[in-house]
């Protein structure tokens, strides 16, 4: 189909980065008051919740801060970590639309949820946000029956930056023989900052791939682009990985990230399922006040998220990721 017609009429605001960006942080303040503003046009707010709680995880230079919620119903419930995208250098755990989706996952996918505010590029360069998910995962660990969690019991999920991250973190935990994450869920993933598998230029798009090329020099710095914790599409084995959501959208540059991964990882053996936002772009995903396919979205993901939450909630999700890992 072709793009959403609501989507139309925005194609003159969809304006594109700088070559280089002098001042990230003016950036970022500049972005974030545009987000805010644009949320009330085209974005539901999430749910009520029965706590929300800022906390700081790490120490020193390598602090961060989340935010945990908690749903209704009664408890143990199983842990969700959060990522919010904005090329690793925007966007924030604290903005209106990270707190929509988190709210939204804590109370139709029945878990705690920790939206996880990671430290932004260029300053914090690549790979320090896979090492603050994977800090946060110890620490969801270390405090599960402060925070009324089921232990063992956590999934993780991401969107496009963010679900970099989260596939990279997923990658780490592997190698190291540890099965803490039972679940993943990526969100039209940016999946390969080497930039050789072919995509669109997309300079029609919301996001194009010059656009890409910007976000991923900033956040890899000196860094080495094929490096599977930079590029999770470029892992040689990708067995062993917790069963995975990917949601790709239809007009995305990056949808071919998410669907070579898809098949990658289902011919690891690995359980994945594919959605495919017809008429969606980069962006319009989060937009649940203007379209309805973007509530269909968001429905599907939170479906995925319940359904995992529910197999960990019964046992069987624990049981299956042992077993994975013991023939991993």
């Amino acid at each position: 189909m072709p793009i959403d017609p609501a989507l139309i009429h925005l194609r003159p605001s969809w304006t594109h980065l700088p070559v280089t960006i002098d001042d990230p942080q003016l950036f970022r303040k500049s972005v974030a008051r545009a987000t805010d503003e644009g949320f009330e046009k085209f974005t539901l707010p999430g749910p009520t919740v029965s706590k929300r709680k800022v906390v700081q995880i790490g120490s020193g230079n390598e602090m961060f801060s989340a935010i945990v919620y908690w749903p209704a119903t009664e408890g143990p419930h199983p842990v969700h970590l959060f990522l919010h995208g904005g090329g690793w250098t925007i966007g924030s755990a604290f903005s209106r639309d990270s707190e929509a989706v988190s709210r939204n996952r804590a109370v139709q996918g029945n878990c705690i949820v920790v939206n996880v505010d990671y430290r932004k590029a260029p300053e914090h360069p690549y790979p320090a946000p896979v090492h603050d998910l994977l800090a946060a995962i110890d620490w969801v660990a270390d405090h599960s029956t402060e925070l009324g969690a089921l232990a063992g019991a956590i999934t993780v999920g991401g969107q496009s930056s963010g679900a970099n991250i989260v596939a990279a973190a997923t990658l780490a935990l592997r190698d190291e023989g540890r099965n803490d994450v039972s679940h993943q869920i990526l969100e039209v993933p940016v999946l390969d900052l080497s930039h050789t598998i072919p995509r669109e230029q997309g300079d029609e798009l919301p996001l194009s791939l010059s656009d890409v090329h910007t976000f991923s020099a900033m956040y890899l710095n000196a860094g080495d682009p094929n490096d599977p914790l930079a590029s999770p599409l470029l892992a040689t084995d990708l067995q062993g990985l917790p069963p995975t959501y990917i949601a790709v959208a239809e007009y995305d540059v990056l949808r071919i990230d998410g669907e070579q991964y898809a098949a990658r990882l289902r011919t690891a053996g690995v359980e994945t399922r594919l959605y495919l936002g017809r008429g969606h772009v980069h962006m319009s995903p989060s937009m649940t006040r203007l379209l309805p396919s973007a509530r269909d979205w968001q429905a599907a993901t939170t479906q995925e998220l319940l359904r995992a939450n529910t197999a960990l909630q019964d046992g069987t999700g624990r049981l299956l990721s042992n077993a994975l890992q013991s023939l991993a």
